[in-house]
């Protein structure tokens, strides 16, 4: 590993240098050394060179290619130490870490650049750092870390350390509990460059109050798009606690107000926005709020859905499913009238219930061919194929988790390729895919001008592909799993702004069986929100297949969860 030598003074540093409970950093030449009755001085003095060392990589968060928790721990206790002392210079010490980007000594290739990113996981340290400072109100700290959204060079054409530093301030004001910083983020989310417009309502949504609602559904006439899904997934958040009939709550005065206004805004959203995206954040907002009165706003949309002949998302089929979730009803997809008979005739007596437990049985499909017992319910479709030197092992088919018959012994890369061009080959003429596989690096089947390519399929691009293409994948090598969902999330959903793309994939399909060994990011944790936080926006399904130790995949379950997906796991 890069530099593994520099654990050792990693520990060293950690145990000695800043550790708040032990020594004391060395003063500078010339600096004015803290005394034993300034222990709050001397706690930032020790932050300050933590982070210089932590900089140049010669501490670092990963040992022996494993999370060193007992560094991460004495990470937190020095920065709470930091954030006891509620000053603007304990917050300014406290800022250089939530935005802290370290960089290797000299110059580094990308393969050095991502083996010194992992091992000093710099998102870690954001993290924490951000978690400490929104518990300081002292004295200048929110007006000061307010100014940075403010900055004169935030509305370059060249995104400058200005615009870093505002990014990180707005990461740190969302969930703040003073009233000053929710003021400055509704400011923010009118009146900064889009980007960051997008960043600001994202950061109201952390801790959405009621009270932001009206705010919230005005941004939803908002001529940027994705300002417009901010919002929708704020509303939701907001509305949430307090509208779940789930967990036994009744709304009454402002909060059944403020929910009957949002249901009827986000109602509107459904049946007249243009962004499938746009309409899809609408959708999941109505869903999460978990009430009864959002279901006629769902049926609506999903009858609009049925109708848009010229756009073919798949919306009805995520708006179908959402139904069954609210309600538990089994309806077969592909019309409007079962889902108005039934509300016709339970409507008036309807109580949401709880999620119905894992398990339940589906509904009868009626789309595609299954794909390891998964319905295809879309035509835009990017499968995500792990190749790595694991994918070599054998298994034993079982009936219930393949569209194939149980007992038979291949290997998991060829049961993944059998099952590939089975589906392959019921799906229509003209439906768009493309294949992403990844082992150490990344590669894509199809690209134009140097672009990932929206194939459609047609008898030329199933013999490529399934003669070709599918048949020339041999595993080797480690597991780069972040790189392939970072590249798949890059042009899955595109079409939003991208003038070179009329539409982009809204389903993705990602079957591997272990848990992540390279690339930039290998922690699973950290994986999962990324891929959150990137598909906020994009709104594309996440399927995964599994195979193999649950105790290397099972992160995967969840992640797809997150992301309007399913799960299926392979033992």
């Amino acid at each position: 590993m890069l530099l593994r030598a520099a654990n050792i003074l990693a520990l060293g540093l950690v145990s000695t240098t800043w550790a708040p409970a032990q020594g004391k950093p060395p003063a500078k030449p010339g600096a004015q050394a803290a005394t034993p009755q300034d222990p709050a001085a001397a706690d930032t003095a020790a932050l300050q060179s933590w982070l210089g060392q932590y900089q140049k990589g010669a501490i670092r968060l990963v040992r022996e290619d494993k999370v060193d928790a007992d560094a991460v721990a004495q990470v937190d206790q020095l920065l709470a130490a930091v954030a006891k002392a509620n000053t603007l210079a304990a917050a300014r010490a406290l800022f250089a870490a939530a935005a802290v980007e370290p960089r290797p000594v000299g110059t580094a290739n990308s393969v050095e650049l991502i083996d010194f990113h992992r091992e000093l996981q710099p998102w870690r340290v954001q993290a924490l750092a951000a978690q400490h400072l929104r518990t300081m109100t002292g004295d200048g700290i929110v007006p000061w870390l307010c100014g940075m959204l403010s900055a004169p060079g935030l509305r370059s054409a060249k995104a400058g350390p200005e615009f870093a530093q505002a990014a990180a301030a707005l990461r740190v004001l969302g969930g703040h509990p003073s009233a000053e910083a929710q003021l400055e983020l509704l400011r923010a989310a009118h009146t900064m460059p889009v980007e960051l417009r997008v960043r600001a309502v994202n950061a109201l949504a952390v801790d959405a109050q009621l009270e932001l609602i009206p705010t919230l559904l005005g941004l939803l006439r908002d001529t940027e798009p994705n300002v417009r899904i901010a919002a929708a997934n704020a509303i939701g958040t907001a509305l949430q606690p307090h509208v779940d009939e789930t967990a036994g709550k009744n709304p009454e005065g402002t909060a059944l107000q403020l929910r009957d206004q949002a249901i009827a805004k986000l109602d509107e959203v459904l049946l007249r926005e243009t962004v499938w995206q746009v309409r899809s954040a609408a959708a999941y907002a109505l869903a999460v709020m978990k009430c009864k009165a959002a279901i006629p706003a769902l049926i609506r949309g999903l009858d609009a859905e049925l109708q848009r002949k010229k756009d073919p998302w798949a919306m009805d089929v995520r708006l179908h499913r959402l139904l069954e979730g609210l309600t538990g009803q089994s309806v077969v997809r592909g019309s409007i009238a079962p889902w108005q008979e039934f509300w016709s005739r339970e409507g008036p007596s309807f109580r949401v219930r709880p999620t119905p437990a894992p398990g339940t049985a589906p509904a009868a499909a009626n789309k595609y061919e299954k794909f390891f017992n998964l319905e295809i319910e879309s035509d835009r479709v990017l499968f995500v194929l792990d190749f790595s030197g694991s994918m070599a092992e054998p298994v034993q088919v079982q009936s219930g988790t393949t569209s194939a018959g149980g007992g038979e012994t291949i290997t998991k890369a060829q049961l993944v390729v059998r099952e590939l061009k089975k589906l392959i080959m019921s799906l229509p003429d003209g439906a768009l895919i493309n294949l992403v596989v990844f082992s150490s690096d990344v590669r894509i089947w199809r690209l134009d001008g140097g672009r990932p390519a929206l194939v459609k399929l047609d008898d030329a691009a199933r013999d490529d592909l399934l003669g070709t293409f599918l048949d020339s994948l041999r595993p080797n090598g480690p597991t780069n799993l972040y790189d392939a969902l970072d590249k798949a999330l890059d042009f899955g959903g595109r079409g939003l702004h991208d003038k070179y793309y009329a539409a982009g994939f809204d389903t993705l399909y990602v079957i591997t069986d272990g848990a992540p060994t390279a690339g930039p990011v290998v922690d699973k944790a950290e994986i999962r929100r990324r891929v959150r936080e990137a598909n906020n926006l994009r709104k594309v399904s996440i399927h995964c297949i599994t195979f193999g130790d649950k105790n290397d995949t099972d992160f995967l379950r969840p992640m797809a969860e997150e992301n309007g997906g399913r799960h299926i796991h392979i033992e």
